[in-house]
């Protein structure tokens, strides 16, 4: 494999951040929907379902940003 064009290596990068993300988020709702069935009627597990949520959140908002990125990118190349 030889020298690559480095905004290629980038958008490559960018592509495999996103589909990461895409997944962290689908296996933060699956763990967040699991946890509220099982433990919602538990006190005690009010503060750990409040961090869950507010990770889910981050993560989206990671995709979010990240998504944004890539298309800007996209359509400064246009």
């Amino acid at each position: 494999m030889g020298p690559q064009d480095p905004k290629e290596v980038a958008k490559e990068v960018a592509k495999y951040v996103v589909h990461d993300l895409m997944e962290e988020t689908s296996e933060l709702r699956r763990t967040k929907a699991d946890a509220d069935h099982w433990l919602r009627e538990d006190p005690e597990y009010e503060v750990l379902l409040q961090r869950l949520e507010e990770a889910l959140v981050a993560v989206e908002a990671a995709l979010v940003e990240a998504r944004r990125k890539v298309r800007l990118n996209e359509e400064r190349e246009q």
